[in-house]
């Protein structure tokens, strides 16, 4: 009787391995979340790379002046798709630019977009009228 279930048994125990070894990866950045922490005039570069890791880029804007960029495309399902989720296109993005004077962060600007969100566009409707 034992012999019966365990092909099921090995079955399940390889499922479950490969369902937790799927939900590993990279760690995922969550700019909107991270951007609220970062407070003007009191927030200092070691805090900005504790919360936010690395920039994606870095630009001095003047001496003393610099500027911390952090990018992020919002991924499809089809994009984690192996072998062709390289074919698709991101839903939008979200980019924070944390500007730093010396050692302290005096402006954070947090800008987001996603691919729907002009659709409201092709709705003509509203601007049509009456030709008399």
């Amino acid at each position: 009787m034992l012999n019966i279930f365990r092909p099921f048994f090995y079955a399940n125990i390889l499922f479950l391995a490969l369902f937790i070894a799927g939900c590993s990866g990279t760690p995922t950045r969550h700019l909107v979340s991270d951007v609220a922490m970062i407070k003007a005039g009191e927030t200092t570069r070691e805090e900005v790379l504790e919360l936010m890791g690395d920039p994606d880029s870095k630009r001095m804007v003047s001496p003393g002046i610099e500027e911390w960029v952090y990018y992020e495309e919002s991924r499809t399902l089809l994009q984690d798709t192996p072998f062709v989720g390289g074919s698709f296109d991101p839903d939008g993005y979200h980019m924070v630019v944390v500007t730093l004077s010396g050692d302290t962060v005096t402006l954070c600007r947090y800008s987001g977009y996603e691919a729907d969100e002009f659709d409201w566009q092709d709705d003509y409707s509203w601007q049509e009228t009456e030709k008399k």
